[in-house]
């Protein structure tokens, strides 16, 4: 089956040579009203970021359709309610897996701040429903070990580390309160904006590869439950599970 993957960032460059012959529909935040939404739009991205993630998800997962939804401004950063928007939009339209390389970062040293807290809520909430209608959501965890990132944190979805890892296929086991899977993300060759590559550091570009691999598992075994990718993933990190298995399963 053809899967889409969300990439909830700043955008997507489609006119990247990275995309040639790729289809991928785009949508963004919109917000003309009290409550934000999601609507059709012009590509384009800028600061990179997204481009970056849906091209780490296109070498992987090159059968994939992606989904741009741009939830963050030009300078990479955006409200929590754009941010709740976009996975609501994601989660309402059923798509199969959404790519998130962003949340709130908090200190681990400090309690919850109660204006914290409602996002916090709102945000395992929806992570909440899109595992209950089979959206596998794979997000971020900190970067710094002294922060918490949500909703990365939730266990209802795929919470993602970073490894100096040189074989983007790579996946490791790492259960933690702040994420489940390290994958590479280190000095990563990504598409940049205007053309061309340069190498990225950090979660976010470790999230896409797990998205990407997720992908490829619900490419052979069609729609399936959130459950089932999980534990395919965490059977491939274990190593129970060859790379090339896992490519010749989602060809």
């Amino acid at each position: 089956m053809t899967v889409r993957v969300a990439i909830v960032d700043s955008g997507v460059d489609t006119t990247h040579e990275a995309f040639a012959g790729t289809r991928i529909a785009t949508f963004a935040v919109e917000s003309k009203g009290p409550v934000p939404t999601v609507g059709p739009a012009a590509s384009g991205d800028g600061s990179g970021h997204g481009t970056a993630c849906a091209g780490i998800v296109r070498k992987l997962a090159p059968e994939a359709e992606l989904v741009s939804v741009r939830a963050l401004g030009p300078d990479g950063r955006g409200s929590r309610e754009a941010l709740l928007a976009a996975l609501r939009f994601c989660v309402r339209e059923a798509i199969e897996v959404v790519n998130l390389s962003l949340g709130i970062d908090l200190p681990k040293a400090s309690p919850v701040r109660p204006t914290d807290a409602r996002s916090i809520l709102d945000l395992y909430e929806v992570a909440d429903e899109a595992f209950c209608q089979g959206v596998v959501l794979v997000a971020a965890g900190p970067n710094v070990a002294t922060f918490r990132t949500y909703p990365g944190r939730a266990k209802s979805l795929i919470g993602v580390g970073r490894g100096a890892y040189s074989d983007p296929e790579r996946l490791e086991l790492a259960v933690t309160p702040d994420y489940e899977i390290v994958a590479a993300g280190l000095d990563i060759l990504a598409p940049a904006v205007g053309g061309g590559e340069r190498k990225w550091t950090g979660t976010s570009f470790a999230c896409p590869h797990v998205a990407a691999h997720a992908a490829r598992i619900i490419g052979k075994r069609g729609k399936t439950n959130t459950l089932d990718v999980r534990a395919a993933l965490h059977s491939l990190a274990r190593g129970e599970v060859t790379n090339k298995e896992i490519r010749s399963e989602a060809s």
